[in-house]
């Protein structure tokens, strides 16, 4: 996901509130903003999408240091941090949007989620960005029309694709196209907006794939399950799982994790995680409800869309080969040189995860 702050739906009330609030309802998101992950972390620097999210934890809570964390509020992919702040951290955790440009920008800011598309983009004014956790991993697809003469991924030549440039999403399309040999002058990414629930607004992706503006969408989800209703029997999906996922991260930096007290809180938040998303994977239908009130999804979209959302409570072996890789794709939207892996290598930080989870 990316960036353009103002990320969340404009239709839709503000983040996750405490458990409550939705981010859903009908808006459109700005054409820069990002997702599951993104959408508040934005080229220009902007902070996210929606309101404020809840402050959480249980007993204890002065043995450990309160925190903050900035996530897109819109997004399934930050609700495990939230039922993390709520149930698990032993001391208080406030959740707001904002993602790692909050993080970044803000001395208040502990934690921040974000995709690995805007850790690149961000890390380069802010090398002291770290990415310590996962905390979700999303299977990207593209939803096409097959009333628009597409029956394979090839078809989507000439074709209108709707996405959010600059985003995660934006890299799986040229990457997947790609396989079939299309490069991005051989398409039209046409910019819209994500949406939570339908009646999608005017600017989001399922509207403009009902009103014949694009002929395939791409984006995380629901926007692209919402496409897909809208398409019904002449929908047709394309994904790889082996291809692409977008890696949502939790990020902190390297002053935050060198002061004793406020890492030893940051590690207790991430043994908190790894709970929270141990609750995902064993009992969904605990969680289920929470992230419907949290973001405004419908609970039926939502189940829909699980099997595309993955919760593995580890910091992904592979991130940093995972940033190498899109390390040029982002460079070239931003018109500087692609830094090498050796340069990549101190944006990652497993010492945490380690810590937190008992590893050697």
């Amino acid at each position: 996901m990316a960036g353009g702050g103002g990320g969340g739906p404009s239709g839709g009330s503000g983040g996750a509130g405490g458990g409550s609030g939705g981010a859903g309802g009908s808006g459109a998101a700005g054409a820069s903003s990002g997702g599951g992950g993104e959408a508040s972390a934005s080229a220009g620097g902007d902070a996210g999408a929606g309101g404020g999210a809840g402050a959480g934890g249980q007993g204890g809570a002065a043995s450990f240091p309160s925190l903050k964390i900035t996530s897109d509020t819109a997004s399934i992919e930050f609700t495990p941090v939230l039922v993390a702040s709520q149930d698990f951290y032993p001391g208080e955790a406030a959740v707001d949007s904002g993602g790692i440009v909050s993080l970044l920008n803000d001395p208040s800011v502990d934690l921040g989620t974000n995709a690995e598309t805007q850790t690149l983009r961000q890390s380069v004014a802010h090398p002291n960005l770290r990415i310590i956790f996962t905390a979700t991993e999303t299977f990207y697809r593209i939803v096409a029309n097959r009333a628009a003469g597409i029956s394979s991924l090839a078809d989507l030549r000439g074709k209108r694709i709707g996405t959010i440039p600059n985003t995660s999403a934006a890299y799986f399309v040229t990457k997947y196209l790609g396989t079939v040999g299309l490069t991005a002058d051989d398409y039209t990414m046409v910019p819209g907006g994500i949406c939570i629930s339908a009646p999608c607004g005017a600017n989001t992706l399922p509207s403009l794939m009902e009103r014949g503006q694009v002929d395939a969408v791409a984006l995380w989800e629901p926007s692209s399950e919402l496409a897909k209703e809208v398409l019904g029997s002449d929908a047709i999906v394309f994904q790889d799982r082996s291809l692409y996922r977008e890696i949502v991260n939790l990020h902190s930096t390297a002053e935050k994790l060198a002061d004793p007290e406020k890492r030893r809180g940051i590690v207790e938040f991430v043994r908190a995680l790894a709970r929270a998303q141990e609750l995902y994977r064993t009992d969904p239908e605990v969680v289920w409800p929470r992230i419907s009130e949290a973001i405004g999804i419908e609970p039926s979209v939502l189940e829909n869309v699980w099997e595309d959302e993955q919760f593995l409570g580890t910091l992904v072996p592979d991130i940093l080969d995972v940033l190498e890789e899109e390390e040029p794709w982002v460079a070239a939207q931003t018109g500087r040189a692609p830094r090498t892996r050796a340069e990549l290598a101190p944006l990652v930080d497993d010492s945490v995860m380690k810590e937190a989870l008992g590893l050697p």
